[in-house]
Protein backbone atom coordinates (compact mmCIF):
# COMPACT_ATOMS: atom_id res chain seq x y z
CA UNK A 1 0.00 0.00 0.00
CA UNK A 2 1.45 3.30 -1.26
CA UNK A 3 1.26 6.01 1.34
CA UNK A 4 -0.94 8.21 -0.84
CA UNK A 5 -3.30 5.44 -0.79
CA UNK A 6 -2.80 5.14 3.00
CA UNK A 7 -3.46 8.78 4.01
CA UNK A 8 -6.54 9.11 1.62
CA UNK A 9 -8.11 6.54 3.37
CA UNK A 10 -7.59 8.02 6.74
CA UNK A 11 -8.59 11.28 5.44
CA UNK A 12 -12.03 9.45 4.35
CA UNK A 13 -12.21 7.56 7.42
CA UNK A 14 -11.97 11.20 8.90
CA UNK A 15 -14.39 13.34 6.94
CA UNK A 16 -16.99 10.20 6.93
CA UNK A 17 -17.25 9.77 11.11
CA UNK A 18 -19.66 11.45 13.07
CA UNK A 19 -17.78 13.83 15.31
CA UNK A 20 -18.56 16.56 17.20
CA UNK A 21 -15.57 18.35 17.49
CA UNK A 22 -12.34 18.17 16.25
CA UNK A 23 -8.60 19.93 15.93
CA UNK A 24 -6.46 21.08 12.92
CA UNK A 25 -2.55 20.92 14.17
CA UNK A 26 0.67 21.72 12.65
CA UNK A 27 3.96 22.25 14.22
CA UNK A 28 7.30 22.54 12.13
CA UNK A 29 10.62 23.82 12.08
CA UNK A 30 13.57 24.64 9.64
CA UNK A 31 13.94 20.97 8.63
CA UNK A 32 10.24 19.31 9.22
CA UNK A 33 6.61 20.02 9.18
CA UNK A 34 3.62 17.95 10.55
CA UNK A 35 -0.04 18.50 10.17
CA UNK A 36 -2.88 16.69 11.62
CA UNK A 37 -6.32 16.54 11.59
CA UNK A 38 -8.38 14.89 14.70
CA UNK A 39 -11.49 14.20 15.86
CA UNK A 40 -13.69 13.36 19.23
CA UNK A 41 -16.74 11.04 19.13
CA UNK A 42 -17.96 12.65 22.30
CA UNK A 43 -17.65 16.11 23.93
CA UNK A 44 -17.04 14.68 27.56
CA UNK A 45 -13.77 14.77 29.22
CA UNK A 46 -13.58 11.00 28.14
CA UNK A 47 -14.00 10.28 24.70
CA UNK A 48 -12.72 8.26 21.32
CA UNK A 49 -10.68 10.27 19.74
CA UNK A 50 -9.33 9.38 16.06
CA UNK A 51 -6.08 11.34 14.03
CA UNK A 52 -4.82 11.46 10.68
CA UNK A 53 -1.15 13.08 10.23
CA UNK A 54 1.39 13.31 7.57
CA UNK A 55 5.25 14.09 8.27
CA UNK A 56 7.42 15.34 5.84
CA UNK A 57 11.14 16.72 6.23
CA UNK A 58 14.12 18.16 3.83
CA UNK A 59 15.46 14.31 3.98
CA UNK A 60 12.70 13.76 1.53
CA UNK A 61 11.18 11.24 4.20
CA UNK A 62 7.43 10.79 4.38
CA UNK A 63 5.63 9.29 7.59
CA UNK A 64 1.54 9.35 7.08
CA UNK A 65 -0.33 7.46 10.96
CA UNK A 66 -3.38 6.73 11.14
CA UNK A 67 -3.99 6.59 15.30
CA UNK A 68 -7.20 6.06 17.40
CA UNK A 69 -7.20 6.30 21.27
CA UNK A 70 -9.63 6.65 24.73
CA UNK A 71 -8.72 10.09 25.99
CA UNK A 72 -10.05 11.10 29.53
CA UNK A 73 -9.02 12.59 33.22
CA UNK A 74 -7.30 10.20 35.58
CA UNK A 75 -9.00 9.84 38.80
CA UNK A 76 -11.56 11.83 40.20
CA UNK A 77 -13.27 14.89 37.96
CA UNK A 78 -11.41 18.17 38.81
CA UNK A 79 -7.96 16.20 38.49
CA UNK A 80 -5.48 17.99 36.28
CA UNK A 81 -4.07 14.99 34.48
CA UNK A 82 -5.66 14.33 31.13
CA UNK A 83 -4.28 10.41 29.63
CA UNK A 84 -4.54 9.13 26.64
CA UNK A 85 -3.95 5.12 25.58
CA UNK A 86 -4.17 3.87 21.98
CA UNK A 87 -2.65 2.67 18.55
CA UNK A 88 -1.78 3.72 15.59
CA UNK A 89 -0.83 2.36 11.92
CA UNK A 90 2.77 4.27 10.67
CA UNK A 91 3.36 3.85 7.23
CA UNK A 92 7.28 5.48 6.32
CA UNK A 93 8.58 5.60 2.81
CA UNK A 94 11.29 7.78 1.15
CA UNK A 95 11.13 9.10 -2.07
CA UNK A 96 15.18 9.06 -2.45
CA UNK A 97 15.81 5.93 0.25
CA UNK A 98 14.15 2.91 -1.82
CA UNK A 99 15.28 0.79 1.07
CA UNK A 100 12.76 2.43 3.75
CA UNK A 101 9.30 1.56 2.81
CA UNK A 102 7.71 0.22 6.12
CA UNK A 103 3.98 -0.18 7.83
CA UNK A 104 3.31 -0.63 11.31
CA UNK A 105 1.67 -0.66 14.23
CA UNK A 106 2.36 1.51 17.44
CA UNK A 107 0.97 1.13 20.67
CA UNK A 108 1.34 4.22 23.17
CA UNK A 109 0.12 6.57 25.63
CA UNK A 110 0.04 10.06 26.62
CA UNK A 111 -0.35 12.38 29.43
CA UNK A 112 -1.29 16.50 29.77
CA UNK A 113 -0.93 18.53 32.96
CA UNK A 114 -2.79 21.58 33.58
CA UNK A 115 -1.06 23.47 36.54
CA UNK A 116 -4.01 24.72 38.58
CA UNK A 117 -1.71 27.81 39.42
CA UNK A 118 -1.13 28.97 35.60
CA UNK A 119 -3.81 29.07 33.72
CA UNK A 120 -3.92 28.39 30.41
CA UNK A 121 -0.60 26.41 30.61
CA UNK A 122 -0.29 22.91 29.54
CA UNK A 123 2.34 20.23 29.65
CA UNK A 124 2.02 17.34 27.78
CA UNK A 125 4.19 14.08 25.89
CA UNK A 126 3.39 10.92 24.42
CA UNK A 127 5.18 7.98 23.67
CA UNK A 128 4.63 5.14 20.83
CA UNK A 129 6.11 1.90 20.05
CA UNK A 130 6.14 -0.41 17.20
CA UNK A 131 8.18 -3.75 18.12
CA UNK A 132 9.52 -6.00 15.37
CA UNK A 133 6.32 -8.00 15.63
CA UNK A 134 3.98 -5.88 14.36
CA UNK A 135 6.54 -4.05 11.86
CA UNK A 136 6.52 -4.81 8.09
CA UNK A 137 8.92 -4.19 5.03
CA UNK A 138 12.02 -2.22 6.01
CA UNK A 139 12.45 -1.73 9.66
CA UNK A 140 12.57 -3.38 12.54
CA UNK A 141 10.88 -1.23 15.15
CA UNK A 142 9.61 2.45 15.42
CA UNK A 143 9.93 4.87 18.26
CA UNK A 144 8.12 8.21 18.67
CA UNK A 145 8.14 10.70 21.54
CA UNK A 146 6.75 14.02 21.88
CA UNK A 147 6.71 16.33 24.70
CA UNK A 148 4.94 19.87 24.61
CA UNK A 149 4.47 23.00 26.24
CA UNK A 150 1.11 25.19 25.53
CA UNK A 151 -0.50 28.40 26.39
CA UNK A 152 -4.20 28.67 25.45
CA UNK A 153 -4.15 31.73 23.60
CA UNK A 154 -7.66 32.09 22.64
CA UNK A 155 -10.24 29.29 23.59
CA UNK A 156 -10.48 27.81 20.56
CA UNK A 157 -6.58 28.40 19.35
CA UNK A 158 -3.27 26.65 21.25
CA UNK A 159 0.28 27.24 20.77
CA UNK A 160 3.08 25.33 21.79
CA UNK A 161 7.20 24.48 21.74
CA UNK A 162 8.13 20.94 21.32
CA UNK A 163 10.40 18.46 20.68
CA UNK A 164 10.50 15.24 19.10
CA UNK A 165 12.13 12.13 18.84
CA UNK A 166 10.98 9.58 15.50
CA UNK A 167 13.67 7.07 14.87
CA UNK A 168 13.12 3.60 12.81
CA UNK A 169 15.51 0.51 13.53
CA UNK A 170 16.15 -0.16 9.62
CA UNK A 171 15.76 -4.18 8.35
CA UNK A 172 18.83 -3.90 5.55
CA UNK A 173 21.51 -3.16 8.06
CA UNK A 174 20.25 -3.53 11.71
CA UNK A 175 21.10 0.68 12.38
CA UNK A 176 19.60 3.16 13.80
CA UNK A 177 17.94 5.69 12.16
CA UNK A 178 16.99 8.91 13.38
CA UNK A 179 13.93 10.21 10.48
CA UNK A 180 13.31 13.52 13.08
CA UNK A 181 14.89 15.02 16.27
CA UNK A 182 14.77 18.54 17.34
CA UNK A 183 12.74 21.28 18.79
CA UNK A 184 9.66 22.68 16.87
CA UNK A 185 6.94 24.88 16.80
CA UNK A 186 3.11 24.38 16.47
CA UNK A 187 -0.97 25.53 16.47
CA UNK A 188 -3.75 23.56 17.10
CA UNK A 189 -7.09 24.91 15.93
CA UNK A 190 -9.96 23.69 17.60
CA UNK A 191 -13.56 23.42 15.86
CA UNK A 192 -17.17 22.10 16.87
Amino acid sequence: MTLKAFMAGGMLLAASTTSVAGALDINLNNDSVRLALSWMTSPSPNSLEGEAALYYNTDDYYVGTLGVRVVGETGRQGNPFEAGVGGKLIAITSSNDDNLDAMVLGLGFGLRYYPATINRLAFGGQVHYAPAIVSFGDVNNVFEGILTVEYQVLPQAFAYVGYRLLKVEREDNGDTQDLDEGAHIGMRILFQ
